[in-house]
């Protein structure tokens, strides 16, 4: 690092090497910004300064640093930026970039005083910060109060209750008041909700200003945006506030090229600004007084803007007599060329180039609709075309016709042993007589040209090496992650369809998409070792010497890839559980089929009711479901248990678990009564989970279990309470009968029971003999 007395270029030179290390591991800036904090301080060259406030403004503002390293920079950087701040003599520049880097920093220091209270001195230099910038807002230049307005907003964010998405993830939740303790000793939740609402006020007055300054509209429009979307219960106030704005209160209609800039740049951004929120909250309360606002300035806009001069002239009258007008020539229609063969039927008659055409499954229709659809489209098609688009057709039928048919090769005579005639004119004139010799054929000739076969012996590829088991599992898993990329590849193409669900006898790779290799991968993993299993160690021994691949005797051990690849079916319905819940039902579906097909071939009818790999991947799955599942996700519930086919008892004890959370009995409750109405196997299982949860839970539990056990199981409920009012009265007994022995022993006297004998005489020895 630089020296402190370095001259300002070396500093600079140097200082701009640790930045650029810096963007290129944002890990770095733990490091950089301690050792950069003294050569930039007030004291510093005015270069220094500058290049220190845009660091510290950019570090800050960077999404690459994680906001835990930010936090615990904070405590550093406030003391700088104060410095900054409280200088009357400091250049504009490092204002503006020491409000930006403020601005970043507020919602950091917010957060961490909210947890940590008794770093007080931090806060007290943030408030200095903050009432430094809020009086600069009336008689700052133009650039810094650009940059105050943007500080104004993130005050009022975060000053204002934000929507907590995850209660039990505190840290995923954004900085407002709702993450601020009640009793908190530095942070007062009625004084911030006020001051916050103030300064909205503030920040909105710019559009009631009469001087109405079109660079602080143009900041505030854009810093709107965001106070909208994520603080809906002042989203209302800030639409009205901006619906009562005229972008073209001042305007005439004879303005300067500088005023039409000005007033167009502010139509523009309050008009983008709603089409936002239109698009944002498409069913918003305001959506229709904000789509009437935007219609009345796009007719200020014309008015002030276009004049007379964009309005289409009106049409001149035309006598009768006159010639009709010239109709538009159009060029022949040109189709694309058809792809080199081999062709399909769908591109012989695919006219256009259109990419989301080619991409439509026209299977998807019912074959009534598709057929009322062509008739109704034959009848309203253009017969000029109609008969181009046909003739094109026809053409490439033809091309394609004489393009499949055998090209016929000539019956060319061959003179010579070579097959080649070169010289048809020459007829030599040779004397027929008895010497003269025949012609040899010209097979003859070319069995005489030919060499002579050479004898190859057999050939065959040399046998690989052994395979280890690590080397095994190696490429299982590498084959297995293959096939997951592929899955993954198709990810964003998954889309529900309405094809007919074929069930276990469907074929897994009809099609080439995300359900088709996820019913490879499953049935890879259920069905391929039930069938391997069948064989002894002397035929798999054979199969693998026939395909080529020796492997040892120790690793062949059929079963450890179908557990690999369940395991990674497991983490991959985990990773995104919600839109992948259908491919977990299909999963446990095969291991269910397989399990029964097992059984049944096993001669110990008991495994029947074991199934072991479905009962344990189907609870495994379902008990890291429910930690993530919450009131929302009833009907991801009660789908994955109406769809799996079995419900077991370990199935309902991880459901069971959802009771103990109160916000989530009533999911509970309504899977259960899902379950009783809809799988009546299910039902006495259904019924002693509820009763174990009435039985085990408190009040409000049993509140809610217990109307439907008064409808399915009414004796159970009427024995349960008979039993707690029983032990309640002998734990009464019991303690008024301890009470009465321990007076007794106190005493050392005869005393008569009347609490339950009624005048019953009971006499006790005095002194214990």
């Amino acid at each position: 690092m630089a020296a402190p007395g370095s001259s300002p270029a070396e500093m600079l030179s140097q200082l701009e090497a640790a930045r650029k290390l810096a963007l290129g591991d944002p890990q770095v800036y733990s490091q950089v910004v301690p050792g950069v904090l003294p050569l930039i301080g007030p004291n510093a060259a005015l270069d220094v300064r500058r290049w220190g406030a845009d660091f510290l403004a950019e570090c800050f503002a960077s999404p690459a640093l994680p906001n835990a390293q930010k936090e615990s920079l904070v405590a550093d950087v406030l003391p700088a930026l104060r410095a900054y701040l409280e200088n009357p003599a400091e250049d504009q520049a490092v204002l503006r970039s020491a409000v930006q880097a403020a601005a970043s920093l507020y919602p950091l220091v917010f957060r961490r005083i909210s947890s940590h209270p008794d770093q007080a001195p931090v806060w007290q230099t943030m408030m200095a910060i903050k009432f430094n910038i809020l009086g600069r807002m009336d008689s700052a230049p133009v650039s810094i109060k650009i940059c105050c307005v943007k500080f104004l907003q993130k005050l009022v964010q975060v000053q204002t209750p934000g929507v907590i998405a995850d209660p039990r993830r505190p840290d995923q939740n954004e900085t407002s008041l709702a993450i601020v303790p009640r009793q908190h000793p530095l942070l007062p939740l009625p004084n911030l909700e006020a001051e916050g609402a103030g300064l909205l006020d503030r920040l909105l007055s710019v559009f009631q200003d009469p001087s109405m300054d079109p660079i602080m509209v143009d900041a505030t429009l854009n810093c709107l945006a965001v106070l909208i979307r994520t603080r809906p219960p002042v989203a209302n106030k800030i639409l009205s506030a901006i619906l009562n704005f005229n972008p073209f209160r001042s305007a005439s209609t004879t303005m300067t090229p500088r005023l039409h800039v000005i007033y167009r740049s502010m139509e523009r951004t309050t008009f983008a600004l709603l089409k936002f929120v239109l698009k944002a909250v498409p069913n918003h309360a305001m959506s229709e007084k904000i789509q009437h606002y935007m219609y009345r300035l796009q007719q200020q806009r014309v008015q002030f803007f276009t004049g007379t001069q964009g309005v289409k002239r009106p049409a001149e009258a035309m006598d009768g007599t006159e010639d009709a007008k010239r109709q538009r020539i159009a060029g022949p229609q040109i189709f694309p060329p058809m792809p080199p063969p081999p062709n399909s039927v769908a591109q012989l008659f695919t006219l256009t180039e259109d990419t989301m055409l080619h991409q439509f499954d026209v299977k998807l229709l019912p074959a009534d609709i598709v057929s009322n659809v062509v008739f109704l489209l034959m009848q309203m098609a253009e017969p000029g075309k109609m008969e181009p688009a046909l003739e094109a057709v026809r053409d490439r039928y033809e091309r394609l016709k004489k393009a499949s048919q055998p090209t016929r090769v000539p019956d060319v005579p061959m003179a010579g042993p070579t097959g080649i005639d070169d010289e048809d004119d020459y007829e030599p004139d040779f004397p027929l007589g008895p010497e003269t010799t025949a012609v040899p054929t010209t097979e003859k000739a070319l069995e005489q040209l030919a060499q002579p076969a050479i004898d190859l012996g057999p050939f065959e590829l040399p046998k690989p090496p052994p395979m280890t088991e690590a080397e095994v599992s190696a490429l299982s898993d590498q084959t297995v992650k293959h096939v997951f990329s592929l899955v993954a590849g198709y990810e964003p193409f998954a889309t529900s369809t309405t094809r007919q669900k074929l069930g276990f006898n469907r074929l897994a790779a009809s099609a080439n998409d995300r359900d088709a290799w996820i019913t490879i991968l499953a049935r890879l993993a259920t069905r391929t070792p039930a069938s391997i299993d069948e064989y002894d160690e002397t035929d798999k021994g054979d199969l693998a010497a026939a395909n080529g691949v020796m492997v040892k005797t120790e690793a062949r051990r059929p079963s450890a890839l179908a557990m690999r690849i369940r395991e990674h079916l497991f983490l991959y319905v985990l990773d995104d559980f919600r839109p992948r819940l259908p491919i977990a039902i299909s999963w446990l579906s095969e291991e269910w089929y397989a399990d029964k097909i097992a059984a049944k071939a096993s001669p110990d009818n008991a495994l029947l009711a074991s199934l072991p790999n479905y009962t344990q991947y189907s609870e495994r799955l379902l008990d890291k479901l429910v930690q993530y599942l919450d009131a929302r996700d009833q009907k991801l519930l009660i789908r994955f248990l109406s769809e799996i086919p079995s419900v077991t008892r370990g199935i309902l004890g991880c459901v069971k678990g959802l009771a103990r959370d109160p916000e989530r009995v009533g999911m509970f409750v309504m899977a259960m009564q899902y379950l009783l109405m809809f799988r009546p196997p299910a039902k006495e299982l259904v019924l002693d989970t509820l009763h174990e949860v009435w039985t085990e839970g408190d009040p409000q539990t049993k509140g809610a279990v217990s109307k439907v056990l008064m409808r399915w199981r009414p004796e159970a409920l009427r024995d349960g309470i008979a039993g707690s009012l029983k032990k309640e009265r002998e734990g009464d007994v019991k303690r008024e009968v301890n009470g009465y022995d321990g007076a007794v022993e106190g005493e050392g006297e005869v005393k008569k029971d009347t609490a339950h004998g009624g005048g019953i005489k009971s006499e006790l020895p005095v002194g214990g003999e």
